[in-house]
């Protein structure tokens, strides 16, 4: 049972200026979403609800004193805000009641209140949607069990680290999906605890969770170097960590990275590309992107050759004429090979 108040602030703003809402906002509380309206906005296009959850009573004037540049910023005259408490036995029920089983790749990701048996072939993971992030409904948690299915086809992986890992999702499918020791840290100690619960609630024995400020711990250190990194955090901490990440990860390892905006992609992209890593592929839910980024081996001819000619099942590297070298990665900006997804779809 979560003991402290919960309290949320919510308010309506058009869709163009969602994406600097949700960047600006989003260590503002514990969580920041934003909800396509039924309604129309006019001559400024579909409405989006953003709200936030917070961990006891915010402070409503210094929160208008927040929103009120960015209002500006967006040609916005005004914005109706409005705050109320929320009874956390409330919220629990109604996010329960409306969270359905969802199939995402081979994983079917479902709450305790479904007892029904999975789909035939699927990979299930339990989980109640709660206070820790990750749940398989946010695009950039759906992306990154999409890539993990996609790598599950063609690799295996003995060690994994889950940065900002959440509800633990992650681990736990990266757990089920590869005889792999998976290590998930969080720099909030209730999505420590919170993960690792649910990987006992999954049998998921192989998962072990740890608080870490990034790279930062004992723990993370001491299981370096890792064959594969999920870091589904958000674009600024990913750019700051990118060194971090290369430093951690196995020569020939591979990263999994999302949370960020599709506008937001070059400049994640380019950072990594300067830390040694890159680009293999791209999949874009709506405004939100995962990517999958590699690391070089460390023997000249595996740095140097190609990539040959894809195994089946393979993603296909991208031709980067077809994006005119936007996607540009590595020092001096070589254009990587590159595997991208739209609309759902690899390519």
């Amino acid at each position: 049972m979560i003991e402290v108040p919960l309290w949320q602030s919510r308010f309506v703003v058009p869709g163009a200026a969602v994406e600097l809402f949700l960047a600006e906002l989003e260590d503002t509380g514990i969580s920041v979403a934003a909800f396509e309206e039924a309604r129309d906005g006019g001559a400024d296009g579909a409405l989006w609800r953003i709200e936030l959850m917070h961990r006891g009573e915010p402070d409503q004037q210094e929160l208008a004193a927040r929103l009120a540049p960015l209002a500006e910023r967006s040609g916005l005259d005004r914005i109706d805000l409005t705050i109320a408490p929320l009874a956390a036995t409330d919220w629990l029920a109604r996010v329960a009641e409306s969270f359905t089983p969802r199939r995402i790749g081979r994983f079917w990701v479902h709450g305790s209140h479904l007892r029904a048996a999975p789909p035939t072939g699927t990979v299930a993971i339990e989980l109640d949607a709660g206070l820790a992030f990750g749940s398989g409904e946010h695009e950039s948690t759906r992306g990154c069990l999409l890539a993990l299915d996609d790598l599950a086809r063609r690799r295996r992986f003995r060690r994994v680290l889950d940065v900002g890992c959440g509800s633990g999702i992650l681990a736990i499918a990266a757990a089920r999906c590869w005889p792999a020791a998976v290590l998930a840290v969080d720099n909030d100690q209730g999505a420590v605890a919170v993960a690792a619960a649910n990987a006992r609630r999954n049998d998921a024995e192989r998962v072990r969770t740890a608080h870490s400020d990034g790279y930062r711990s004992r723990e993370v250190r001491a299981g370096a170097p890792y064959d594969l990194i999920l870091a589904n955090i958000l674009a600024d901490p990913l750019c700051d960590m990118a060194r971090d990440l290369a430093r951690h990860l196995a020569p020939g390892g591979t990263a999994i990275l999302a949370g960020l905006f599709d506008k937001q992609a070059p400049r994640v992209i380019g950072v990594h590309g300067a830390a040694g890593l890159r680009l293999r592929a791209r999949l874009d839910l709506g405004i939100w992107t995962t990517l999958v980024v590699t690391k070089r081996r460390r023997t000249p001819d595996a740095a140097t050759r190609g990539p040959g000619p894809p195994a089946p099942g393979r993603l296909r590297p991208h031709d980067p004429a077809a994006d005119r070298g936007s996607e540009e990665c590595g020092a001096g900006g070589a254009a990587a090979s590159v595997a991208t997804r739209r609309s759902g779809a690899w390519r």
